[in-house]
């Protein structure tokens, strides 16, 4: 369709103004034409499926018809170039490029309104299950969704090109060799992308656990995609590569289902064999008794003779992951087994040790020889010679006098 036809009053201008008028033209139908459209399928099309989503039980769908506006929206300035190149007569060249753009417009669109609808469908981890028949972690889903997303946009990207006439053979493989440089670049930061995705896959810890690390003790506050975030004991707040985490030995104490009771128990030896029974039965049945105690796991024995004791072991799992209820069940059954020593006369011991002096007569002869220097020493100075000399001299040899 030829636009001076139509407009006849286009030749009636001044000749430099013809042109201008022409493109002014050509503007203001291609906005009106993408007007309408933007209108009709909104309308039209949006409306109607906006009234039967509404009549379901389940709320994705209306998520999903919002959504899905912007993309539409797209599209039909897509639509309207190529109605628009082809109803009236532009020129060759510029039908081939609107053309191509509007085409270019319309994938786009659909690679976006692909990328909207998967953002919705994968923050409801249920109608994914009902979907694929797969579970995935709610925490993975923030990294799954910008995974897929950039893919998406990565295939759209690639058919746009292709539309617009670029070589994707030649661009594919300049981007390949951009995306090695990056790589080499970045690969701590891959690295953790990846350490990321093996801690949410694997699950050695999650948020809120208390975990024990070579590096680091403390209780997780937050796993994100290049790091996490610990708290320690101190109150410090640690940030820790997901990298190292993944090659570290991770102990994760609040994933314990009981806790383990070792104490050892040191009595006297004046503790009778008679008392050492009783309080061993004792002891024994009150932890297979208890209503916290594993009775599978209790170990009471006598097992040492030690320097100045008699030790009893005890061992016992305790039914109890959380630490404060842990210490408070280990106070009650020490505080039950020390009733049950002084109830039979057992006293606890502690570290000592007797030193015993046997006398005999040449350490007599020798203290009272120490005893007769020092009393000599005691004595005037020119009489110090001689009370040695009568202290250390033989018997049989004659003295000085």
């Amino acid at each position: 369709m030829n636009i001076r036809e139509l407009l006849p009053f286009i030749d009636d201008l001044p000749e430099f103004l013809q042109p201008l008028a022409l493109d002014l033209v050509l503007v203001i139908i291609a906005a009106a034409l993408v007007i309408v459209l933007r209108w009709v399928l909104t309308w039209l099309l949006l409306k109607p499926l906006r009234t039967l989503v509404r009549r379901t039980a389940t709320e994705l769908d209306d998520v999903l018809i919002d959504q899905l506006i912007s993309p539409v929206r797209i599209g039909t300035v897509g639509l309207a170039l190529i109605l628009t190149a082809n109803v009236f007569d532009f020129g060759m060249e510029a039908q081939q490029i609107a053309v191509a753009f509007g085409r270019a417009l319309v994938i786009g669109s659909l690679f976006f309104a692909m990328i909207r609808a998967f953002e919705t469908v994968s923050v409801h981890p249920v109608f994914f299950k009902q979907l694929t028949g797969f579970t995935i972690p709610e925490r993975l889903l923030p990294f799954l969704n910008t995974v897929v997303k950039y893919a998406i946009g990565a295939l759209g990207a690639i058919f746009i090109f292709q539309e617009l006439g670029f070589d994707v053979a030649a661009l594919i493989a300049s981007l390949g060799v951009v995306g090695i440089g990056i790589s080499l670049a970045s690969q701590n930061t891959v690295g953790n992308v990846f350490g990321f995705a093996a801690i949410v896959t694997d699950n050695p810890f999650k948020v809120g656990d208390f975990i024990k690390t070579p590096n680091v003790t403390g209780i997780v506050e937050t796993v994100g995609a290049r790091s996490t975030r610990v708290r320690q004991l101190d109150q410090g707040l640690v940030t820790v590569p997901n990298n190292l985490l993944t090659d570290a030995v991770v102990l994760n104490w609040s994933r314990l289902e009981k806790r383990r009771m070792d104490v050892t128990l040191s009595f006297t030896y004046s503790t009778s064999s008679e008392q050492m029974r009783a309080v061993i039965v004792a002891i024994r049945e009150m932890l297979e008794n208890a209503e916290q105690v594993d009775p599978e796991t209790v170990i009471v024995h006598f097992v040492e003779f030690n320097s100045s004791s008699l030790d009893v072991r005890i061992i016992c799992q305790i039914l109890l992951s959380d630490w404060r209820a842990f210490t408070a069940c280990k106070e009650i059954l020490l505080l039950e087994i020390m009733g049950i020593v002084e109830e039979h006369g057992v006293s606890f011991a502690f570290p000592s040790r007797s030193l015993y002096l046997e006398e005999s007569g040449g350490l007599a002869e020798l203290g009272g020889q120490v005893a007769h220097l020092r009393d000599a020493r005691e004595q005037p100075a020119n009489d110090d010679t001689e009370a040695v000399s009568e202290v250390f001299a033989p018997e049989d040899e004659p003295r000085n006098t």
